[in-house]
């Protein structure tokens, strides 16, 4: 977990403060003791802005790796990547 942490960029560290903050304010703001339903939207919607913001900043490093993805549904296959089967 800690090298987890040590490579995280610095716009993660902000969004947990400011997650974490929400949070507190959510108990502190009237009624207290209860946290809203509004709150904990704008701490999903911070929290999944910075996933997307930290995928659109690392593409480039999983296009250059290789990474590739695989969706299948019933008959339907998807691949992006290279696929082992290609020759």
């Amino acid at each position: 977990m800690a090298e987890i942490m040590k490579s995280a960029p610095w716009y993660i560290y902000t969004v947990i403060i400011v997650a974490i903050g929400l949070a507190v304010a959510g108990f502190l703001v009237p009624p207290t003791g209860a946290i809203d339903g509004s709150v904990l939207k704008v701490i999903g919607e911070i929290m999944g802005g910075t996933a997307v913001l930290d995928f659109i900043v690392n593409l480039p490093k999983y296009i250059e790796a290789g990474a590739k993805a695989r969706i299948e549904h019933g008959n339907t296959s998807i691949t992006v990547g290279k696929d082992d089967t290609d020759n």
